[in-house]
């Protein structure tokens, strides 16, 4: 399919928009364990190594995302600072001059994609995916057509959620943000400049009704002061780097430069790279939202290759969308829930867009 070329040779997420917090202690990652994880921007792999995984191997079927997670490491041999500044999260003065000077440490085929695409390292790489310019869009055009930038400040700097429901009710939750919200989110908005088509093939419903609903819950429940995923949709930026994706964090940095060598990077399906690997291979995966973009034989097929391909104990993460998946009755033998701590953690998950969290065990 086209949609599905075009989704292979771009950025489509700069960043990752699951929550860290989630992931790791689901998989609960320890020396020893090998993880495979979809790469997407390569946040979440990292956060995996940086917990302590022995060795990750990251999948897409994009190489430009396989791209963008080998700079991230490469940027592990720059100053924190520096580092920043490549990211586009301090303002632009040399970013191409210090892409160059961590240009060494990328496959001949790395430093190819980013040579033609300095361009995206001016601009600034976290904001650079087809979603986080969209998410883009609604900041600078959208919501100042709802609220004030006091007001905005106001909100983002809030810390507690009884506060946090009664400024919600009182100052943000009128009839122009709710009518706007659910315009932009709308099915059509979205695959014109968020997602794509492809990425809706199996979604029934109102996309945004339900988008609208979570953004009220993490707006209300959970602190933003410490939200890293709300505190970018609102100003573009983090507020509290120590509470975003850990390598961002200057501990998390310490350290990439040293996880490069316990990284594979692999440019396949899932499908295809499970089906190529010994039984027993992983002891944790990390699937994203990956299989609510697929019919259900087809996550099905996903499920009993990673039954196969993982260790017995292994723990497998996933997320729900905008469609319902979780382990088919067939695999009850091979796959076991995890409900009780998936519903747990999911009370606590700052990135608001999902349904559902599925945490499922290898027997």
């Amino acid at each position: 399919m086209a949609e599905l070329d075009a989704l292979a040779r771009r950025i489509s997420y700069a960043q990752c928009w699951e929550d860290p917090g989630v992931l790791v202690p689901a998989l609960a990652p320890q020396p020893g364990d090998h993880v495979l994880s979809i790469a997407s921007a390569g946040d979440n792999s990292l956060a995996l190594a940086l917990a302590g995984a022995e060795r990750v191997t990251a999948l897409d079927l994009s190489e430009p995302q396989l791209h963008l997670l080998a700079l991230k490491l490469a940027g592990g041999h720059l100053a924190y600072e520096e580092f920043l500044q490549l990211l586009g999260l301090l303002p632009d003065g040399r970013r191409v001059f210090l892409y160059h000077r961590a240009r060494e440490f990328l496959s001949d085929d790395a430093r190819r994609y980013w040579d033609a695409h300095e361009d995206v390292i001016r601009t600034g790489l976290l904001g650079s995916g087809k979603f986080e310019r969209y998410l883009g869009a609604f900041r600078q055009r959208v919501l100042p057509l709802v609220h004030t930038r006091e007001r905005i400040e106001a909100l983002r700097v809030l810390d507690e959620p009884a506060a946090q429901r009664e400024f919600f009710d009182a100052h943000w939750n009128n009839r122009r943000w709710r009518g706007l919200f659910r315009l932009f989110f709308s099915r059509a908005v979205m695959q014109r400049l968020g997602r794509d088509p492809a990425q809706f093939a199996q979604v029934q419903g109102s996309v945004a009704d339900r988008l609208l609903e979570r953004a009220e819950w993490v707006m209300t429940a959970l602190p933003i002061a410490t939200n890293p995923f709300l505190q970018w949709i609102l100003t573009g930026g983090f507020a509290d780097l120590a509470h975003a994706h850990p390598y961002l964090s200057r501990a998390g940095h310490a350290q990439l430069a040293g996880l490069g060598e316990r990284f594979t990077l692999v440019h396949a399906t899932l499908e295809e790279h499970l089906a190529s690997v010994p039984a027993g291979t992983y002891s944790a995966f990390n699937y994203s939202n990956l299989f609510e973009y697929v019919p259900p034989e087809a996550y099905g097929s996903m499920l009993r290759l990673t039954a196969r391909a993982g260790r017995p104990g292994a723990r497998v993460g996933y997320w729900n969308l905008f469609v319902p998946r979780s382990r088919p009755q067939d695999l009850a033998d091979r796959l076991v829930p995890d409900a009780e701590r998936a519903a747990q953690l999911y009370a606590q998950d700052r990135a608001f867009f999902y349904s559902a969290f599925r945490l499922e065990v290898v027997q």
